[in-house]
């Protein structure tokens, strides 16, 4: 019988760490992480795309072009259905020790894929007029990124800062400040809205008080310092 016992031992441990193998496994195979194009996060491509070296920022904008962008246009507007399955399973697998599986809902990959757009920069005006219809959809998930997207590429002016001032009395949550944030990365473009902006330092949002002092550091410095602004 004593002989028996580590026998038992031994098959306890294997069968355990075949157990705890299985669930690492899972959890891998669950875990979403950072997006990858072709290996690489979109930091490494719009980094590439603005270098020096024009062979690396040809092959970067064309992949950016071709690949990344049309993925994140489609993200943006038809990603809605999420695994039930997946998401019990992820929900199941953090409650134990030493697991965090990074999963997002379709609501947040398609405010995600908005933002990346941003990301991009100017190398994205493409997608303007996609994310102006992103504004003016119904779907409230991408709409405060795509404010804020729109001013991180920086195109158009003429049409979207006024599209951006409509956006100041927005109801949704998160629209109005990212519409404010976004006006900021036009700067000097739009000095004549400073008058609209600096009574937005004293609305009781804390995150419109933060972005409208962002903006006006942005848009007019000598303005933003007579506010004291911080």
């Amino acid at each position: 019988m004593n002989k028996r016992i580590p026998r038992i031992l031994v098959a306890a441990v294997i069968g355990l760490g075949l157990i705890v193998g299985a669930l690492w496994a899972l959890a891998r195979a669950l875990d979403e992480g950072t997006p990858r194009y072709q290996g690489q996060p979109l930091d490494y491509w719009v980094a590439r795309a603005n270098s020096q070296d024009a062979a690396a920022s040809n092959q970067a904008c064309l992949i950016l072009q071709t690949t990344i962008i049309p993925q994140l246009t489609e993200t943006m507007f038809h990603d809605t259905n999420d695994s039930h399955l997946k998401l019990a399973l992820v929900e199941y697998l953090n409650r134990l020790p030493g697991i965090q599986i990074s999963a997002s809902i379709a609501n947040g990959r398609r405010g995600e894929a908005a933002e990346s757009l941003g990301q991009i920069g100017p190398l994205a005006k493409s997608t303007i007029p996609d994310l102006i219809k992103v504004l003016k959809g119904k779907d409230p998930a991408p709409r405060p990124a795509a404010a804020l997207a729109l001013g991180r590429i920086r195109s158009e002016p003429d049409t979207i800062i006024p599209l951006l001032v409509a956006l100041l009395d927005d109801p949704q949550n998160d629209v109005a400040p990212n519409a404010v944030e976004g006006l900021g990365q036009f700067g000097s473009l739009s000095k004549p809205l400073v008058p609209k902006l600096l009574p937005l330092l004293k609305s009781p949002e804390k995150d419109m008080r933060h972005a409208a002092g962002v903006a006006l550091k942005q848009i007019d410095p000598e303005a933003a310092a007579k506010a004291k602004v911080k």
